[in-house]
C-alpha cells in the first residue's frame, strides 16, 4: 500500500510540475507575439524609408532591401514556428494520448527541428550575402568570420540529417 502511495504522489508531483512548466511558457509567447508586432512595424518603416528617400532608385541598394525584407520573413517565420510549437506542447497532455502521442511528437519535433535549422541556414546565408554586397562596410576579417561562422552552420545540419537518416 506504501508503494501505491508513493507512486500516486510521484505522479501528483509530476503533474503539478507539467502544469507550472505550461504555465511559464505563456509569458514567453506573450513575448514572442509582442516581439512580431515590433518586427512587423520595422518590415514596414524598413519599405517606407526606401520609398522615401528613393533608394529604391539604386540597383545595389534595391538588392540589398530585399535581402533584409527576406531576412525579416524568414525570421518571422522562424518566431512563428517556435511559438506554434511552444502552444502545441502547452495545450496538449501527453497522458490522454498514450504511448502513439510520444512516437508521433517525436516524429514532429525532428521535422520541427530540421525546419528551424533549415530557416537559420538560410538566415546565415542572406546575411552572408548581404555583407558581401556591402563589403565597404566590414572588413575581409568580419566577412570571413561570417562565411565561418556560416559553414559552421551547414556542417552541423549535414551532420545532424546524416545522423538521424542512420537512426531510422
Amino acid at each position: 500500500m506504501s508503494e501505491t502511495q508513493n507512486s500516486t504522489d510521484t505522479d501528483k508531483t509530476m503533474d503539478v510540475v507539467t502544469r507550472l512548466t505550461r504555465a511559464a511558457q505563456i509569458p514567453l509567447l506573450i513575448g514572442l507575439a509582442i516581439g512580431m508586432v515590433l518586427f512587423l512595424i520595422t518590415f514596414f518603416v524598413d519599405i517606407y524609408e526606401a520609398i522615401a528617400t528613393y533608394e529604391f532608385m539604386d540597383r545595389k541598394k534595391t538588392i540589398l532591401l530585399i535581402l533584409n525584407m527576406l531576412d525579416m520573413v524568414f525570421i518571422a517565420n522562424l518566431v512563428i514556428m517556435v511559438a506554434t510549437n511552444t502552444y502545441n506542447t502547452f495545450r496538449i497532455k501527453a497522458s490522454a494520448h498514450g504511448e502513439d502521442y510520444v512516437q508521433r511528437g517525436q516524429k514532429a519535433y525532428r521535422r520541427m527541428k530540421h525546419r528551424i535549422v533549415s530557416t537559420i541556414i538560410i538566415i546565415s546565408s542572406i546575411h552572408v550575402l548581404g555583407e558581401l554586397l556591402e563589403f565597404s562596410k566590414t572588413t575581409p576579417l568580419q566577412v570571413a568570420a561570417l562565411f565561418g561562422f556560416h559553414l559552421v552552420l551547414l556542417a552541423t545540419y549535414i551532420v545532424t540529417n546524416v545522423l538521424e537518416t542512420n537512426e531510422r
